[in-house]
């Protein structure tokens, strides 16, 4: 079945998905050698000596000592390897926040998490940073959206003793609408 040409094809057909930044290499650039560097730093910084998480004073002191830890090692800090150095997951630290907005553990959690955002603004600034993944980490991680403020006010006033035929009548003298297709 098929010629020569035709089976070249599937095969070119079957391995599309290599192109795949999902499903092929997964988007993955790094080599062997930094894929183990950064798993060796990740399991380091985990085998840090536990602190007592609802301690402040610890939790800073942990911030300095990971940020000391990423300059040392010339690795990049994230939200994740700081969580990782508290001994806490993404969830705590949220629970934390919601949960204990005033507290002084909170604050320590607030200000280190700002001292992240900075480090990835700094690294956008400096085109350090793809902008569609600073966007992406600063929408997911330093609360920043999209907004447009849009006010409406009215021109006219409905009231209440108006029928629905007079409140269609207003807003079709509002809204123009030119239905002749021309």
């Amino acid at each position: 079945m098929g010629g020569k040409g035709s089976g070249n094809k599937m095969v070119a057909k079957n391995q599309a998905w290599k192109k795949s930044p999902v499903i092929g290499d997964n988007g993955i650039t790094a080599t062997r050698e930094e894929i183990g560097k950064i798993t060796a730093h990740a399991l380091e910084i985990a085998l840090w000596d536990e602190i007592d998480t609802k301690n402040p004073e610890q939790l800073r002191d942990r911030t300095l000592k990971y940020l000391k830890y990423c300059i040392d090692s010339n690795i990049k800090p994230g939200n994740l390897g700081l969580y990782n150095a508290w001994g806490m997951t993404k969830e705590e630290v949220s629970n934390v926040r919601h949960r204990e907005p005033n507290s002084l553990r909170c604050a320590v959690i607030k200000k280190s998490c700002q001292i992240m955002s900075q480090i990835r603004e700094q690294l956008m600034s400096d085109g350090k940073i793809n902008p569609v993944t600073g966007i992406f980490w600063q929408k997911n991680w330093d609360g920043l959206k999209d907004q447009q403020e849009v006010i409406l006010e009215p021109k006219k006033q409905i009231e209440a003793d108006q029928t629905p035929e007079q409140v269609q009548q207003m807003i079709e003298d509002d809204i123009p609408i030119d239905i002749s297709g021309g």
